[in-house]
């Protein structure tokens, strides 16, 4: 992994060589969503000061996104001081959960990463025991696939593969989700181990009824955990609020996407899966010893909005 005088470095590589981003199907391959965290992850990784290594992320965002949030940072105060994003936070959190499932008590060896956008654990954590299977469309798939292919030479070090083996779904989980089980077991899923289930930034942009059928059609062995990220209402409440929306313009365009909050998604997850745990981010980073980047535009207390992450078990 780099250490930090060669943050710089890896940045500017993956800025400049990357052209991939520019093809005339990008519009509709690729989502603000998964450009937007990948850019942060970047960004956030670019500051030496940060203990957070991501070399993949500012390859995998893309220049014009890189671009955009390097500017929201350097004209924020707020990100002058080592701090972290929230963004860069869930996926330290998330990492330190997959790892705790997959090395702890639970020892569980395969992981389904749903929505799975331009995440990187395959090439980050150290669990070479543990099969990985990644799912999202295929027009996403296939585009990240390119991108890990097309790679500049100084970056080709970080895509050697840190689990056992990685498998890349392509599936659109709302028109296919009955094919989910089916085409992991074609691809060596074992429908009868313990797995873990990974959903970062998704259940949120899922309505009541897809989430509920979700849950439903998940891998639940014995012994199978999963890992949720949720919204709490009063951050739903808050983007849709029109007085903050003309403060900060972009809620506009999450708003509408958001369509579930974590009182809602209780209630979808149905008889077969248990929440065992709720972990509030914000307290994630104090007791972590975090330094987590606040937006003085938002006036409710932070700890209110923050995000959550789930643990959850098979019933």
């Amino acid at each position: 992994m780099p250490n930090p005088d060669q943050h710089d470095n890896l940045a500017q590589t993956s800025a400049k060589a990357q052209t991939v981003w520019h093809d005339d199907e990008i519009g509709k391959v690729s989502t603000l969503s998964c450009r937007t965290v990948a850019a942060i992850r970047a960004v956030d990784a670019e500051d030496a000061t940060v203990p957070y290594e991501e070399p993949l992320a500012a390859w995998l965002a893309g220049d014009d996104w890189l671009g955009r949030i390097r500017q929201i940072k350097q004209a924020s105060d707020q990100y002058h001081k080592g701090l972290i994003s929230d963004v860069s936070l869930r996926c330290i959190a998330i990492d330190a959960a997959v790892l705790d499932a997959c090395h702890g008590s639970a020892g569980i060896k395969q992981v389904v990463l749903l929505g799975a956008g331009m995440d990187t654990r395959p090439y980050r954590l150290e669990i070479p025991d543990v099969a990985w299977f990644e799912v999202d469309v295929p027009a996403m798939s296939d585009l990240k696939q390119r991108l890990i292919e097309q790679v500049p030479e100084p970056l080709r070090p970080f895509t050697l593969l840190r689990v056992g083996r990685l498998e890349r779904l392509p599936l659109d989980l709302a028109r296919s989700l009955d094919a989910l089980l089916p085409m992991l077991v074609a691809r060596g899923f074992d429908a009868n181990a313990p797995a873990l289930c990974v959903m970062e930034g998704l259940v949120y942009y899922l309505s009541s009824d897809e989430n509920r059928q979700l849950f439903h059609k998940l891998p639940a062995a014995p012994g199978s955990e999963a890992l949720v990220t949720c919204i709490p209402a009063a951050l739903k409440t808050m983007v849709n609020d029109p007085a903050v929306q003309e403060k900060m313009p972009h809620y506009r365009m999450i708003a509408p996407a958001w369509k579930t909050d974590l009182d809602t998604f209780r209630g979808t997850v149905g008889s077969r899966w248990a929440i065992t745990q709720e972990v509030n981010l914000f307290d994630y980073a104090e007791h972590s010893g975090r330094a987590l980047a606040r937006d003085r535009d938002i006036a409710l207390d932070h700890r209110d909005v923050a995000e959550r992450y789930l643990v959850m078990n098979a019933t």
